[in-house]
């Protein structure tokens, strides 16, 4: 179908056109359709190019947030990047000089274990938008990268012995001196040596355990009565190693993914009081997003029993991705003596800063955390031991994060455990002992994402960089194919003249155009 259209002659005396005919209009529709097309996409591509960063966090918080198919689920219920635990010990070489000879540490290790993680019992609640589960972890030894062997012969603080003075600290005289002759009858010393399998998965067996067994709870510090100990003798494999926990799935409007909001059906910890006793921050896997160089990452660890901050300590690349890195300071680990707020976490000693009681968490065993080698602590932490020799870059905490999306690309999670001993005037093993916490081992929980997952974030990375000027460049090609259309509708044209015949007479001229 044609428009109607206007001609326009320039005819001679003769009635003949010495030029081509001007024809004016003659536009088809499908040229008008395909500009008024057009200039709907100019209009909707320059929309999405202002609101780009709307779309895009819509979008991206679909994916990040806990749902059932999700990308973010997916690589949360049974991560594929490598999990390695390191554990490194110190050896005890002069404990039958203990206490005339402070005690000399040798560093063993790493001994490297594999980790499979996977989270269970996965529950759903979709009226608040969480998600209540257990993780199972799973360790299984990795020799050919260890750096020893579980048959390595350690020499280290008797823990359960410690333990039993530290527990009687407040006991009567008499008790104290039963606790005493039984020790003895036990033939307990403060040092043991025991293989490295033994220490950690495989546990061994203690006389003083079987008679734990029958004394009362109030006793023992509520512990649980076990045949054998080791550091994590019965948590390979279990589902009570992290506890119960439940989290935000991010599907409720001003809601993140991830954050702790119940753990062992809490929702606070029970072992403080006051604003230590108040559960928040991240569960570990999930970070916020849109980080800046004043952000604090607010995490729950369970192992401490708490929750830490980690402030940003610099940036960096890694694979052509930006990252910040937040890192736990000594005031972190603090219970109260360089930072006020940390108080309400002093439970029982609290004499040096940079170190944590978690005594209370613990069944009152003499248990303190602290950053590896004592970085960051008080300085006496290290005199009253050889062999600590704090290095920021091999010894912190830290969470190198891809700013903008939220996820981490290398974590470093490291913490060293140290057992509490102090002078017993009424028991014979421990009376002439120093105040000073041993240290017994550091662990490294080490996360690396992979090449796989690396592309997919610079492709998503790339996406939020240029999606707004893709648009933008979009609304402009749209924007001048219009312009050229309507240039083109109004152009006049042209036809030769003798592709015109007249039938009539030129005062009474009918144009008609010949056939082509």
């Amino acid at each position: 179908m044609w428009f109607r259209s206007d001609i326009v002659l320039y005819l001679d005396k003769h009635g003949v056109s010495p030029l081509p005919v001007k024809m004016r209009g003659r536009t088809p529709r499908w040229l008008w359709v395909g500009a008024g097309s057009g200039a709907l996409l100019a209009l909707a591509a320059l929309t999405a190019a202002l609101a780009w960063q709307s779309i895009f966090d819509s979008a991206l918080a679909t994916q990040l947030m806990l749902a059932p198919g999700s990308r973010s689920y997916q690589n949360w219920v049974a991560p594929t990047v490598p999990l390695y635990f390191d554990i490194y010990f110190f050896n005890w070489t002069n404990s039958e000089r203990f206490p005339d000879e402070k005690p000399i540490l040798e560093e063993l290790g790493p001994y490297r274990f594999r980790e499979k993680r996977r989270h269970v019992n996965i529950t759903w609640h979709e009226n608040n938008g969480t998600v209540a589960y257990r993780t199972e972890r799973s360790w299984f030894f990795d020799e050919a990268t260890s750096n020893g062997t579980l048959q390595d012969n350690i020499t280290t603080l008797n823990v359960i012995a410690a333990s039993a003075v530290y527990r009687s600290r407040f006991w009567g005289f008499l008790q104290q001196k039963g606790l005493s002759m039984g020790l003895a009858m036990f033939n307990q010393q403060i040092a043991i040596s025991k293989l490295a399998k033994e220490l950690l998965f495989d546990g061994y067996e203690d006389p003083l355990l079987d008679l734990a067994k029958s004394l009362p709870p109030s006793t023992t510090g509520g512990a649980p009565p076990v045949d054998r100990f080791g550091w994590f003798y019965e948590r390979n494999n279990s589902l009570d190693t992290d506890g119960y926990m439940e989290v935000s799935t991010g599907q409720k409007a001003g809601t993140l993914p991830g954050q702790i909001l119940r753990w062992n059906y809490e929702d606070h910890i029970t072992y403080y009081e006051g604003e230590c006793a108040k559960l928040s921050g991240s569960a570990g896997e999930f970070m916020p997003r849109n980080l800046t160089e004043e952000s604090t990452l607010t995490m729950f660890v369970p192992d401490l029993c708490r929750t830490v901050n980690m402030d940003y300590v610099d940036s960096g690349e890694l694979s052509g991705l930006m990252y910040h890195k937040y890192a736990i300071s000594g005031r972190s680990f603090d219970n109260s003596t360089t930072s006020p707020s940390n108080t309400c976490f002093c439970n029982g000693e609290c004499a040096w800063s940079g170190v944590m009681n978690v005594s209370a968490c613990r069944f009152g065993s003499p248990a303190f955390l602290s950053l590896p080698h004592f970085l960051d602590g008080d300085p006496q932490l290290r005199e009253a031991v050889e062999g600590m020799r704090p290095d920021p870059d091999a010894h912190s905490f830290y969470f190198a994060v891809e700013p903008r999306l939220g996820v981490p690309l290398d974590v470093s999670a490291r913490f060293q455990l140290n057992i509490y001993i102090e002078p017993s005037p009424n028991v014979g093993l421990y009376q002439n002992v120093p105040r000073m916490l041993f240290p017994i081992f550091w662990v490294e929980q080490k996360v690396q994402i992979n090449e796989e997952v690396i592309a997919e974030l610079r492709f998503v990375r790339a996406i939020h960089d240029w999606g707004g000027t893709v648009c933008a460049c979009a609304a402009l090609v749209f924007a001048a194919l219009v312009t050229m259309a309507a240039c083109w509708a109004r152009k006049p044209q042209y036809i030769k003249r003798e592709l015109l015949a007249f039938e009539k007479p030129k005062d009474e001229a009918e144009l008609k155009l010949n056939p082509i």
